[in-house]
């Protein structure tokens, strides 16, 4: 009996193995005979289409099945007509009707509305993804289509019109470059809700009734308290068709101002930058739902994504033609054009070979001491005579002993002279595929540069996608992959040209004696042909292209360094142009430093001779109008670099430490000139000293605050330090604990910029505050008729239950104060009462409130 039960459990466990390593290759095979079409509403070429393309396809790829994906072109943009979609459906209906279709990606609005239209005609009546359809655009579909998903082209003035006034405080004028089509003029009256909003003093212009020479006029002729913003341009007012790139190139040629955009198509064309939809985000999100209904999942079923396709953009190369430095940038920012930057990776390498030649030079000295003792002997030989036989025999074994050891130490000279040879080879190829390596390019090629006349190239060649075909495969692939991408280069090889290997998948060609700008186009044009055959690795085919940038010798530079990074930046310039192409440099990096440079050498000078200065701004009770305290706000007068304000230098002082010094500076003067002014009127005015998170980390932190209240004996209670959400968030367990040990001192702490970061009521929970600030940005909009929601209500409302003092700032108008006071908020500090006041004015202003 038990003998026919382990029979019949083997028999169970067999099927169950057998079941398991059925159904995944069912599955296989069934997703693999998927068939997916791509309809795109623009033509290729545009960036904004060919992103979106290239990522749909990317993510199928990573998918690792074999899909059958089929891409048309509505070309709208060019030709937004009846009898183009007449023309489509024609076109379409005649290619698809006896073709399954699995499932349909479309891009942008006119395809979707094209393809729920026709998809039980003859598209297999197959689920859809749209991808880049705006917020009014979805509002318009009709209720009757099902059946769809997709990803929401959110399109976000707020943050690109926030930076413009952030870097030109004084802003006045925004032009608003926008055209007549539907989208034209919704996105337009989009960021014209938004800049009133933000800055209702702001001169808004729009230029959607102007020819593209008008505004070219325009932005050639404007100065520096205006700045443009780019929004979806396709038609001029007397209705000529715009290649969009190249008017954004020609804009930012003639532009003395930056200029900004919606849209990340406009990028590395004059654009300097802003918080741009991402087109190639938007195409991976689309293909990340395609990818779920593939597997199952009911189209309607998955949520529209309104998330994740927006991220702030910036051209480096821009910055200091417009006086920006990286620091003035928001701190999620992504750079395009940012210069190469080279580290010395060979220390250990270089030490060894000094050590080789040191021991050779030790075994040279003993060789000259024996040469000389020998040279010695001889003489003394010379001059007694007279002791020669009785020294022959001495002499005799010094001889041999000398010669042994010559012949020693010349064994190791030719020991040293091969590990000499093979150290050089070792530290002048790479080790993977046995090309020369950095090194050697900064060695032996500058040499060359240095004695070369005829004119050379630098081809910096970086394959395109080569980490998701790593991260994918494993890195063992990817080792294969780049050897015999380097057999193929290799191919190209002659006396004139040489190939080094950088590291990971770059990739540089120096060729001399190039006759002509034609010859040097000609050999990128090869490199590029020998990535059209699949690479075969493990069994995988892999299809790979590769991104060229081209800088000439002496045109672009001398110095391997100079070609090399301007090499570099026109590849990004051409990977950022749609990738498997190639591009010669047209441009050159200057030192964009120098502002920061300056003030990180004159802080110390500054504090040391008094430069810095404490303002005092007053806060108010709001139900009395009594003066309760100030907050302390630092400057810098500097007889070099003039007045500045802490936006220009707070951050570069936290990043080189200073701020510790400054900070304590701040508190210790602060506290000082309080105490004498409390002491002096006979009040209580308390004190608010803003804290870096930096100042936070140190160790001596509380101990810091408990010496200078102690060195001052100023009451801790009178004291309040502000921090941000930011501070919080760098280390929420280890700032709280320091918070508790310094509310222990009975100092207050207030939270500042309360909403406009974080929020996190997890946090507000946890910490050790007394006081929430509330931002001017919410104090804006509480007189508004229009504002449906105010979240200054909110705040003070969640404030309060939380037993917090509610400060707000920013406040500027009367009607705001009578709002703040018949709801409740504590305290009031603002324009309306007092901007900033230098410490010696504050006694003048303070008796004036009693007349």
């Amino acid at each position: 009996m038990i003998k026919q039960q382990k029979v019949s459990l083997f028999l169970m466990l067999l099927f169950f193995l057998v079941m398991l390593s059925y159904v995944p290759t069912e599955a296989s095979q069934y997703l693999d005979n998927k068939h997916i079409l791509i309809l795109n509403s623009y033509q290729p070429g545009f960036t904004w289409t060919d992103d979106q393309t290239q990522a749909i396809l990317d993510t199928f790829q990573e998918d690792g099945y074999n899909y059958t994906i089929s891409t048309e072109y509505l070309d709208w943009k060019r030709y937004p007509y009846s009898t183009t979609l007449e023309h489509a459906y024609q076109q379409l209906q005649y290619k698809y009707v006896n073709q399954e279709i699995d499932l349909i990606i479309t891009t942008d609005d006119i395809t979707f509305q094209f393809a729920s239209l026709y998809r039980k005609d003859f598209l297999s009546d197959a689920p859809i993804v749209f991808s880049g359809i705006n917020s009014e655009g979805i509002m318009e579909i009709d209720s009757s289509i099902d059946n769809y998903t997709g990803v929401m082209e959110v399109i976000e003035p707020v943050k690109t019109i926030e930076l413009a006034l952030m870097l030109n405080p004084d802003l006045k004028t925004l032009y608003l470059i926008y055209d007549n089509s539907e989208s034209g003029l919704s996105t337009g009256k989009l960021c014209i809700d938004a800049a009133k909003v933000i800055a209702p003093n702001l001169n808004i212009i729009s230029m959607n009734n102007m020819t593209a020479e008008e505004i070219i006029d325009t932005v050639k002729s404007t100065g520096p308290e205006a700045t443009f913003l780019i929004t979806t341009y396709s038609f001029d007012a007397d209705g000529h068709y715009i290649e969009h790139e190249q008017f954004c190139e020609e804009l930012g040629a003639v532009s003395q101002v930056p200029l900004y955009h919606l849209y990340d198509f406009g990028i590395n064309k004059g654009i300097f930058g802003g918080y741009l939809t991402i087109g190639y985000l938007q195409g991976k999100q689309a293909a990340m739902l395609g990818l779920e209904i593939l597997s199952g999942q009911e189209a309607s079923s998955l949520p529209i994504i309104t998330e994740g396709t927006n991220q702030y953009t910036f051209d480096y190369m821009l910055l200091e033609k417009y006086g920006f430095t990286i620091n003035d940038l928001p701190e999620d920012s992504v750079l395009i054009n940012e210069p190469f930057s080279f580290y010395k990776t060979y220390r250990s390498l270089v030490l060894s070979v000094l050590f080789v030649f040191f021991l050779l030079l030790l075994f040279t000295l003993i060789l000259l001491f024996y040469i000389g003792k020998i040279r010695r002997l001889k003489n003394k030989l010379g001059e007694n005579n007279e002791e020669l036989s009785q020294l022959y025999e001495e002499l005799t074994a010094t001889e041999d002993e000398i010669r042994r050891q010559y012949g020693e130490l010349s064994e190791a000279h030719q020991q040293l002279e091969e590990y000499s040879q093979k150290l050089f080879k070792l530290a002048h190829h790479d080790s993977l595929t046995g090309l020369f390596n950095r090194l050697y390019l900064y060695e032996e090629v500058q040499s060359d540069l240095n004695q070369q006349k005829e004119e050379s190239a630098f081809y910096f060649i970086d394959l395109d996608n080569f980490k998701y075909i790593n991260d994918a495969l494993g890195h063992n692939t990817g080792d294969e992959l780049l050897q015999v991408i380097s057999l193929r280069l290799q191919k190209l090889c002659d006396q004139n040209n040489t190939l080094i290997r950088l590291g990971g998948d770059e990739f540089v060609f120096v060729v001399h004696q190039l006759k002509s700008r034609e010859e040097a186009e000609l050999f990128s044009k090869n490199i590029l042909s020998l990535f059209v055959a699949p690479f075969r690795i493990q069994g995988n085919r892999l299809t790979l292209t590769a991104s060229i940038g081209i800088s000439m010798f002496p045109e672009h530079g001398r110095t391997v360094d100079t070609l090399l990074r301007n090499a570099d930046m026109a590849m990004y310039k051409a990977k950022k142009s749609g990738k498997n192409g190639f591009l010669f440099f047209n441009g050159t990096i200057k030192d964009d430093i120098l502002e920061r440079i300056n003030i990180e050498r004159y802080f110390q000078k500054a504090l040391n001779n008094g430069e810095f200065m404490i303002y005092y701004q007053p806060q108010v009770i709001t139900q009395t109008g009594e003066v309760d305290g100030f907050e302390a706000l630092i400057r810098w007068d500097s007889p070099e670099l003039g007045f500045l304000s802490p936006y220009k230098f707070v951050t570069i002082a936290e990043e080189t430490g200073f701020i510790i010094s400054l900070g304590e500076w701040t508190l210790r003067n602060s506290c000082h000139f309080i105490k004498k002014l409390n002491t002096r009127l006979q009040k209580q005015y308390k004190i608010s000293v803003n804290i870096s998170v930096i100042q936070l980390f140190q160790e001596n932190f509380v101990n810091m605050i408990h010496e200078v209240l102690s060195e001052l004996d100023f009451p801790p209670h009178l004291l309040e330090i502000e921090i941000t959400e930011s501070v919080i968030m760098e280390s929420v367990e280890l700032i709280s604990e320091k918070l508790r040990l310094v509310q222990a001192l009975g100092v207050t702490i207030a939270l500042d910029d309360f909403g406009t970061g974080y929020s996190s009521l997890a946090y507000l929970k946890n910490i050790p505050i007394s006081t929430l600030k509330v931002d001017k940005l919410f104090i804006d909009d509480i007189t508004d008729p229009d504002s449906e929601i105010n979240l200054a209500d909110t705040i003070i409302d969640l404030g309060h239950k939380m037993k917090l003092t509610i400060v707000a700032e920013g406040v500027e108008t009367a009607d705001q104060v009578a709002y703040l006071k018949k709801n409740g908020c504590d305290k009031i500090q603002g324009y309306f009462y007092s901007k900033p006041i230098p410490a010696g004015n504050l006694d003048q202003w303070i008796s004036s409130l009693s007349i």
